[in-house]
């Protein structure tokens, strides 16, 4: 198992299908060098990073406060880590994670948290329109699909505990349940027996955030990509070095560029928290994951279309009855799949197939290289989407690009949100356990109330669950290898 000090970037991380055609904004650089001092300072350029800087800015913008000096630095480029890696879900959990959080803390508690993920739906398609983003933004209906009698009765039980409780009335009135023999032509799905249908979107997740982050540019932000920071540490008004005391929190951020004095920082670092406050390295755990891009295959073209002198036209594949799929396999398999608006298909998961090597993914950063029985499971004949979708048996398909991500999986499957306890003027926003497209927008607008108005957590509205603690930095859960860490009374 790897230490904490080595969980940094890696370079030459392999390519995702998002990334394969970049931004002009990738490798900004705002300012040549590094500013020495800022008001601000974000660690982190991928979708929390950004989001927090674009709020910040828009909300002096909005209210003629004093703008801020934010400084964003991100270790490679930009929205090159997670984000630039996922696969272009934005799917409220509604049915799954909920009932264990309203199992461990209330169904108040579980219900809060589900809608707030509800909320990003409508907060994206307001703020596409309001900054004229276009980033393949679509709403789709996500199908969650079962594919053994064993899932189905374990469904049936999560949705009959949901709608038992008052605070999911509303949610609930949103999802469908579905069981029966049309389950497979209703899904799209060979092996379907029953799937919860309910609200959600999907989208490119690498033009979104370059999107926003040209918004941020525009009200301000100063960007340095492939500006890797090393190390934070305290500093005195005077610019010693001190253990702490009663004067008001300033740090020293170490780059390979140099040095910034920062009066705040927020860590949007996500996987990569614990490499610069080692505290919470056992709250937030590096988790290495596999993604693919499937299209059709151009051997199914005509051979006379290689004797054209105009290149063949794309070949499309079948259109499935949903864009946006959830499909579980066996005891624990799971598969995340979305359709573009092409045909093409990226998917990702097969943590089944090797979650038993722990060395492969657990506290795992290395996204330079490929997972081999996850990379197997996609790639090898017969093709995956022959094997899953219905009437896709003879359909030729390959895949341009597999790649992998490292996400932050929290301990207790819950991001950290807020400020560090113990660092005065730190904020952290990070452990979104491979599920941030539907919590990082809005808990980034809290966070930057927190950083630029001083608000305090309460006073954001965000998820009670969220707030990072002295107590949740040591997990009384280990969801991740799915221990209980609870310590029984003496």
């Amino acid at each position: 198992m790897s230490s904490a000090q080595s969980q940094f970037p890696v370079p030459g991380a392999t390519q995702s299908y998002w990334r394969s055609e970049l931004d002009a904004l990738d490798d900004h650089q705002s300012v040549q060098d590094l500013p020495t001092q800022c008001d601000i300072l974000i660690i982190g350029g991928g979708y929390a990073g950004v989001a927090t800087a674009y709020h910040l800015l828009k909300s002096a913008a909005a209210t003629g406060n004093t703008k801020p000096n934010v400084v964003l630095l991100e270790a490679r480029g930009a929205c090159s880590g997670a984000t630039g890696r996922n696969g272009g879900h934005l799917r409220p959990d509604i049915t799954s994670a909920p009932v264990r959080l309203s199992e461990r803390y209330g169904s108040k508690a579980g219900a809060a948290v589900a809608r707030f993920e509800m909320d990003h739906l409508g907060a994206f398609a307001r703020l596409l329109e309001e900054e004229n983003l276009e980033c393949d933004f679509a709403k789709a209906a996500s199908y969650e699909v079962f594919t053994t009698p064993e899932q189905v009765v374990a469904a049936r039980e999560r949705h009959d505990k949901l709608r038992a409780q008052p605070a999911f009335a509303e949610l609930v009135a949103a999802v469908e349940f579905h069981a029966g023999d049309d389950a497979p032509d209703r899904t799209g799905v060979k092996e379907a027996k029953a799937y919860f249908s309910s609200p959600a979107a999907h989208l490119s997740p690498y033009k979104f955030t370059m999107g926003l982050l040209s918004r941020a540019l525009e009200l301000g932000l100063c960007l340095k990509t492939n500006t890797p920071v090393l190390s934070i540490r305290e500093v005195d008004a005077v610019g010693t070095e001190t253990g702490g005391g009663s004067i008001p929190a300033k740090y020293r951020v170490t780059t390979p560029q140099g040095d910034v004095n920062a009066a705040k920082i927020v860590l949007a670092t996500n996987a990569y928290t614990s490499a610069l406050v080692p505290e919470y390295a056992a709250a937030i755990v590096p988790c290495k994951g596999l993604a693919c891009h499937i299209l059709a295959s151009s051997s199914s073209s005509s051979s006379s279309s290689s004797s054209s002198s105009s290149p063949p036209s794309p070949l499309r594949l079948p259109r499935l009855p949903t864009s946006s799929l959830c499909h579980r396999v066996g005891l624990s398999g799971y598969n995340y799949i979305i359709q573009r608006a092409d045909n093409t298909v990226v998917v990702g998961g097969a943590h089944h197939t090797y979650k038993q090597d722990l060395a492969s993914w657990y506290n795992n950063a290395d996204d330079a290289s490929l997972i081999q029985p996850a990379q197997s499971y996609y790639c090898d004949m017969p093709g995956f989407a022959a094997r899953c979708f219905v009437g896709w048996d003879e359909v030729q398909t390959t895949v341009d690009h597999v790649w992998t991500g490292i996400m932050g999986y929290s301990a207790d499957s819950l991001p950290h949100v807020g400020s560090v306890p113990g660092r005065e003027g730190v904020f952290v926003l990070a452990g979104f356990n491979g599920h941030g497209m539907p919590v990082a927008y809005l808990a980034a607008k809290g966070v930057a109330e927190m950083v630029g108005e001083g608000k305090t957590y309460e006073q954001t509205g965000l998820p009670a669950l969220y707030m990072t603690s002295q107590e949740r930095l040591a997990p009384r859960y280990d969801d991740i290898l799915g221990r209980n860490l609870q310590v029984k009374d003496s």
